[in-house]
């Protein structure tokens, strides 16, 4: 909670700006459940990005991008988690990252193309499901 002549920013704005200091989560007391710092109005998505646009990390790996249909078609696949970005917590978080990161490391690329092939993955499926035979070929 802000102290009455706090900004009601002041909170988001620690946490953000711990991220570009320290490349990382800050180590802050957190009274959320999901293990992400309190940063009121940022969510999942937004400080997945914000960690990966200041090149943070968490502990499965570098930061990474994270898309709804990303994690749609990692579930699709096969992939046990909870399909729900917006409830992921930071634990989730962390093993999808390693994911991402693994898949990389074997093919030889950057976890931000596994992330942008999973939801081209996700757009391809969707147009096959919508025109059948006259959609362009899925990705594999």
């Amino acid at each position: 909670m802000t102290r009455p002549n706090e900004s009601p920013l002041a909170k988001t704005l620690t946490v953000l700006d711990s991220c570009v200091r320290d490349r990382r989560l800050p180590d802050l007391p957190t009274e959320s459940w999901s293990g992400w710092p309190d940063a009121p109005g940022v969510g999942v998505s937004l400080m997945a990005t914000f960690l990966w646009a200041v090149k943070g990390s968490v502990a499965g790996g570098p930061a990474q991008l994270i898309d709804q249909f990303g994690v749609s078609t990692l579930i699709h696949e096969g992939w046990l988690e909870d399909p729900a970005v917006t409830g992921f917590t930071l634990r989730r978080y962390d093993r999808y990252v390693a994911l991402l990161t693994r898949w990389a490391t074997d093919i030889g690329t950057r976890p931000e193309l596994v992330e942008m092939w999973l939801v081209q993955r996700w757009s391809a499926r969707v147009r096959e499901a919508r025109f059948g035979s006259h959609a362009a070929p899925t990705l594999f």
